[in-house]
């Protein structure tokens, strides 16, 4: 079973999204700050994270940054959440190795459908 890292200092969305993908048969690991996700990575070895964009110790857009510069994870897919809307933002993620943008409030329905995508993506 594929296991999801979900690094989101908001407890009620971390909840909320940890259930969802439970329920949808994945293994998830949470971490509700930059550093504890980093430790929690290296750890857990997740086949995909789902992050934060906006944490309170460090950008998620850093975070995706220092994840593609280990090696052992330089393929692991990086689904960014994000209040933001705005353009900028989602060419910033891709620049820092977000493979996927997903505005927050999240829909599960399309972010199971895109967690599918992208570990079929890196089978």
């Amino acid at each position: 079973m594929p296991k999801i890292l979900i690094i989101d200092d908001d407890y009620n969305i971390a909840k909320n999204s940890r259930e969802e993908l439970v329920k949808a048969g994945y293994e998830v690991v949470v971490a509700y700050s930059a550093k504890e996700g980093i430790e929690k990575l290296k750890i857990e070895k997740p086949d995909c994270v789902l992050l934060d964009l906006m944490l309170p110790d460090e950008s998620g857009f850093k975070v995706a940054q220092d994840i593609k510069n280990l090696p052992e994870f330089i393929n692991i897919p990086i689904i960014a959440t994000s209040l933001k809307h705005e353009a900028i933002d989602k060419h910033i993620a891709a620049k820092s190795g977000i493979t996927v943008y997903a505005e927050k409030p999240l829909d599960y329905q399309r972010l199971l459908f895109d967690i599918k995508d992208v570990l079929e993506g890196t089978s």
